[in-house]
């Protein structure tokens, strides 16, 4: 039996550069089919979909809302062709009617334990139509992802240099930030993967690592654990915010932080502090800054501007606010009737999809485009990146070694 996966791909933000990274999802839910199945993966980011090559199921990976319409063509063409597809992803939990509508069964929430047993039951010949459990699988027995399924070297390159692989060592966030749909999918509890069982899935890694947790701040306890344990295990890696800690940041330094995302949201001197509490660790900084929340006017957006400019920023990413279902954004901006678009392919955070409160839409993009034009002025991403990328590479600082 041969199952193949397919990740879909999706409109970019224009303003970034143009690399794609090895997608997690799709290969963790590789690793759960039963090991007497054949499993092949295409990423359409980086080679095309072959609708001849001979399969006995799809399965197609939706993790980006704006990945839903090229999925579900996709779907419909397998499924004219007598392919049977099975579609999951954070995109059908989020949307599972829709999604249903589309497939031939559907997997709702983590696929641990479900994906196993649709594909017995497709071999069984008594699929059904959709697959979900109440809670959440145990994290500790999570398997690690089939990273032997993608050409990495091949595929997953930028410049020269191979791209960081993607590591998960937690799920669920007990924040529920208002344009996140993380405490939907993952459950308000911070569930936390053995410190063991992480270090085995660094070890298949390649040297340069991304942990991809919403967010590690939510346990100063684990992340000690964590960057303690990782001492001397030959990674750099990137990850959303750690703690303001000394002893997380000097223990984070010291395992091969190289640089963290930090979502800006505010002019104020915490966060300027913030920033300089990372740098003097060492640690680069990329900021997050999301546009179009209801309280931001043109001026309070120039403003924002003006202040990443002067905070010493390595890089600095900047999005649109996008309505994603289940997040309070879309139930407030819903309610309201401010939605303008149900095109999903939009909804892509550098689109304006719905009507901001102190500005047109074509003003907020304008703004928008102006914050990423205003900020590398001076020094181009590129030239930015490359300057990120040599952090990577300098030794701890004395005085936390």
């Amino acid at each position: 039996m041969m199952f193949h996966f397919i990740f879909p791909r999706w409109p970019k933000i224009e303003e970034q550069s143009p690399f794609n990274l090895p997608p997690l999802g799709v290969l963790q839910a590789a690793s759960c089919v039963p090991g007497d199945v054949d499993v092949e993966i295409t990423d359409e980011n980086v080679r095309p979909v072959d609708f001849d090559a001979a399969c006995d199921l799809v399965g197609v990976s939706i993790m980006l809302t704006c990945q839903a319409p090229r999925a579900y063509e996709i779907a419909a063409e397998m499924r004219r062709r007598g392919r049977p597809v099975v579609l999951g992803g954070l995109h059908v939990t989020l949307c599972p009617e829709e999604a249903a509508l589309h497939a031939d069964a559907i997997v709702v929430g983590e696929g641990e334990g479900l994906i196993e047993r649709m594909t017995a039951d497709f071999a069984a010949g008594r699929m059904q139509k959709v697959y979900r459990r109440d809670g959440f699988p145990d994290i500790a027995a999570v398997p690690a992802p089939n990273r032997r399924l993608h050409d990495k070297k091949k595929h997953y390159t930028f410049k020269g240099w191979e791209l960081v692989d993607l590591v998960e060592t937690s799920r669920g966030c007990r924040f529920n930030c208002y344009p996140c749909c993380s405490a939907y999918l993952g459950g308000r509890q911070h569930r936390t993967k053995p410190v063991a069982r992480t270090l085995e899935d660094l070890a298949g890694c390649h040297d340069h690592v991304f942990i991809v947790d919403n967010s590690l701040e939510q346990s100063v306890e684990y992340q000690k654990e964590l960057f303690g344990a990782m001492i001397g295990a030959g990674k750099r890696w990137v990850s959303h915010p750690i703690s303001a800690d000394p002893e997380v940041l000097r223990l984070a330094r010291k395992s091969g932080c190289w640089y963290i995302y930090y979502a800006v949201f505010s002019t104020s001197d915490k966060v300027r502090d913030r920033i300089k509490l990372y740098h003097d660790h060492g640690i680069g900084v990329e900021g997050t800054i999301l546009l179009g929340l209801d309280f931001h006017t043109e001026d309070f957006v120039k403003r924002l501007i003006d202040f990443l400019l002067t905070v010493e920023l390595d890089l600095a990413e900047f999005t649109i606010l996008t309505p994603f279902p289940r997040t309070q954004a879309y139930e407030q901006l819903e309610e309201e009737g401010r939605i303008i678009d149900r095109d999903w392919s939009r909804y892509n955070a550098s689109t304006v999809v719905y009507r901001p409160f102190h500005m047109s839409p074509e003003r907020l993009t304008d703004l928008y485009r102006e914050a990423w034009r205003t900020f590398y002025a001076k020094d181009s991403q590129n030239a930015r990146m490359g300057k990120l990328l040599l952090k990577a590479f300098e030794p701890v600082p004395a005085h936390l070694r």
